[in-house]
Formats: structure tokens, C-alpha cells, sequence
């Protein structure tokens, strides 16, 4: 068990630019919804996964950057949210998130990481609405908890698995150029006897 913790808390040589990468843009996903947030988030818990660094740390930095991200895109919903009505498209979609939390109530911001194409407005609507923060912070940093487990649990242990990843992909890559030259020898193969059957028909 202390093993386990130790290796757990350990944060890894060289890797703090990475742990700061995925503080940053699992907030960032918030903010700014064009940041390819959880594209870098699973290239860098694949590289921490790789060499050996603390998935606690991972999942953590996950939780907390995503938190801070979700009250900033609530409190800018509070205070500029008017904004998006101002666009039809956007006023469109904006009524029906607030549809869903009108509904559900706190479930859509503590699903949010799951919920695609409107998920980059469940928390400006939920200031708009004036839902009540702590309830809000609650469900952002319950959900961003598990999306950050849910992802280090893939990510990271690919990344633990890297080395039996490249040996199957070159496998991979063998199998598949074995394949390709199998087809061209029966293309080639094919076509030879083809024209010569036709040739046989004219003569």
C-alpha cells in the first residue's frame, strides 16, 4: 500500500511543463471552446502515463483546471451572457441548455465533459439563469473529477503501455504491408490473365 501511494504522489522527473499543460487547458476548455483542450489533455497524461509520472497529480490538475474554467465561464455568463442572445443561432441553442437546466437542474453541469455540442454553454446559461454558485461549483468540480479519472484511465495507462504499443503497431505496420503487396500481386495477377483471355477471344 505504500508503494502504491508513493509511486501515486510522485510527481516524475521533467515533467512540471506537462502538469502545468494540463492545469491549463482543462481550464482553457472553458474559456476558449476552439482550444483543442482535451486533445492535450490525453497527449499529456499518455506522455506522463510514459514515463512513469503521478496519474494522481493527472487527475487532479484535470479537476481543479476544469473547475476554475467552469466558474469562469459561470461568472461571465452572469455578467455578459445577454450576448449570446444576440445571435439567432446561438439564442436558439442558448434556450434550450436553459431548457435542460430548467429541467435537470444542477445533472447537465455535472455531465457536462459527456454531453457534446452544447456543453461549451451549460455554464454562461447557468449564470444567466443566477443558479446559485455553490451548487454550480459543486457539480463543476464533481464532473471535472470524473472526466479527469475517466481519461487518465485511458490515457495514462496507454501511456504505461507504450512500449508493447509501438511493437504492435509495427506489427501492425508488417501485417498491413504484407497485405497491400498481396494485393497487387493478385491486381497484377488478375489483370494478366484478363487480357490475355481477351486476346485469346479476338484470335
Amino acid at each position: 500500500m505504500s508503494d502504491f501511494l508513493t509511486h501515486a504522489l510522485t510527481p516524475g522527473h521533467g515533467l512540471w511543463p506537462v502538469y502545468a499543460s494540463l492545469l491549463l487547458f482543462a481550464c482553457l476548455k472553458y474559456l476558449v471552446p476552439i482550444v483543442p483542450g482535451d486533445l492535450a489533455l490525453v497527449v499529456g497524461l499518455f506522455w506522463i502515463g510514459a514515463k512513469d509520472g503521478s496519474w494522481l497529480a493527472g487527475i487532479l490538475l484535470i479537476a481543479l483546471g476544469g473547475t476554475l474554467g467552469s466558474l469562469g465561464a459561470f461568472a461571465w455568463g452572469r455578467a455578459f451572457g445577454t450576448v449570446l442572445l444576440k445571435r439567432p443561432r446561438l439564442r436558439t441553442l442558448v434556450v434550450r441548455v436553459e431548457g435542460m437546466l430548467g429541467r435537470w437542474g444542477a445533472w447537465p453541469l455535472f455531465l457536462n465533459r459527456f454531453l457534446p455540442y452544447v456543453r461549451v454553454l451549460l455554464y454562461p446559461a447557468a449564470g444567466m439563469l443566477r443558479m446559485r454558485t455553490g451548487r454550480v461549483a459543486a457539480a463543476a468540480a464533481a464532473g471535472n473529477l470524473l472526466f479527469g479519472i475517466f481519461l487518465t484511465a485511458i490515457a495514462y495507462t496507454a501511456g504505461q503501455h507504450m512500449e508493447r504499443l509501438t511493437s504492435l503497431y509495427h506489427l501492425y505496420q508488417f501485417w498491413l504491408g504484407l497485405a497491400l503487396l498481396a494485393w497487387l500481386v493478385l491486381s497484377a495477377a488478375y489483370l494478366f490473365w484478363k487480357n490475355r483471355r481477351q486476346s485469346g477471344i479476338r484470335d
